[in-house]
């Protein structure tokens, strides 16, 4: 699939989302973005798209919620005409000690980080299977989910199960939208820290890693445009981009 032309729905994204509307509008694509409560963010994402000399916009979404899914994937196919690309980011990454734990956890993570990737997918699958088949295909997912999906952590309990539902959806849907859909995932590890770390949390991070590095945007966002437009030919995939951490190298 050539990008030049095509619409990608950023779903979820902010800071590696924002990155990524910029490598696929200097590809030529149009670029619709989601956002629940980074409305400013969002819009300079968007005018950054279009100084590009291609479309953008963003629609706000709660994405836990049908209705709000089916209007952003009916706004998206308004705008632009068509949805050629999903690529589907909603997270949020809270710490749960198992000591700690409530039912409410479980629901409020299983919200985010599974009901919203899975009713987004579903909607737009269902949207690209409306449009005509083009060189043997209708479109295109691109899931996120987390490299401890291999290998759990402590303390995330309800985050890594949504999680690793996400990454069954991809094989999943891979089967159920086969052969005009494809739909990988990408499993990365830390990418651009947020804020909230202190430096000795980054470096300890660092460490657990056998190439002794911290993900950038460029790690993960890169790999999203190879599934997108370097190859037709791979669908179910899960994909670390981690540094290493899902070998297990040293027990870490």
């Amino acid at each position: 699939m050539r990008l030049a032309g095509k619409t990608v729905l950023i779903a979820g994204g902010r800071r590696v989302g924002a990155h990524l509307a910029e490598l696929l509008a200097a590809r030529g694509a149009n670029v619709a973005l989601s956002y629940f409560q980074s409305r400013e963010r969002m819009e300079s994402v968007v005018a950054a798209v279009c100084r590009g000399g291609v479309r953008g916009a963003a629609f706000h979404a709660d994405l836990r919620c049908p209705s709000d899914v089916e209007s952003l994937i009916d706004q998206t196919t308004a705008e632009f005409g068509s949805l050629d690309c999903l690529v589907n980011m909603t997270s949020e990454f809270v710490a749960t000690p198992f000591d700690d734990l409530t039912a409410a956890d479980f629901d409020a993570s299983l919200a985010v980080n599974l009901k919203a990737p899975y009713l987004t997918a579903v909607a737009a699958a269902r949207a690209m299977r409306r449009q005509p088949v083009v060189d043997d295909l209708q479109g295109k997912i691109v899931n996120f989910v987390d490299w401890a999906v291999e290998r759990p952590y402590r303390g995330h309990l309800p985050y890594l199960i949504a999680k690793g539902g996400v990454a069954t959806m991809t094989r999943a849907l891979a089967v159920e939208l086969a052969p005009t859909i494809t739909v990988n995932a990408i499993a990365p590890a830390m990418i651009d820290p947020p804020p909230l770390l202190t430096a000795g949390q980054i470096e300890e991070i660092r460490q657990a890693s056998p190439l002794k590095r911290i993900g950038a945007p460029a790690d993960a966002n890169n790999l999203v445009l190879y599934l997108l437009e370097g190859t037709d030919f791979a669908t179910g995939g899960v994909y670390p981009v981690d540094g290493g951490r899902f070998l297990g190298v040293d027990g870490v």
